[in-house]
């Protein structure tokens, strides 16, 4: 009845140790899809900041929910967008030659004008 009491015992450490060992694993895959899909998404931004520009449109209406993750923040200045997400930074360029900030909250509308009016 021991050897049996024992082996079980043993067959459970044995367990709790590939269990722990198989969640650090999988961790750092989630960790680095994070990262990538974070980099992706901040490329995603700048094109579509590109194709604004390239566009005959006056007005370009970003809501952060639909937009951005949550706990994201998004910074467009220089030419740069600029993804923070905690104490992470991703970054893509743009031809955006304007300023603005975007928090998964906010709503921001940026308007130029590409045609005169006719009076």
């Amino acid at each position: 009845m021991i050897e049996y009491t024992v082996s079980i015992v043993t067959v459970c450490a044995c367990g709790m140790v590939l269990l722990l060992a198989v969640t650090g694993t999988i961790q750092g895959i989630y960790d680095s899809d994070t990262e990538t899909m974070d980099d992706g998404l901040a490329e995603r931004l700048a094109h579509i900041l590109d194709s604004y520009m390239a566009s005959g449109n006056d007005t370009l209406i970003l809501d952060g929910v639909r937009v951005l993750p949550e706990g994201c923040f998004m910074k467009v200045h220089d030419g740069f967008v600029e993804l923070y997400r905690g104490d992470e930074m991703h970054i893509a360029m743009t031809d955006y030659p304007g300023e603005f900030e975007l928090d998964c909250n906010d709503v921001v509308t940026i308007g130029r004008r590409t045609s005169r009016r006719s009076s």
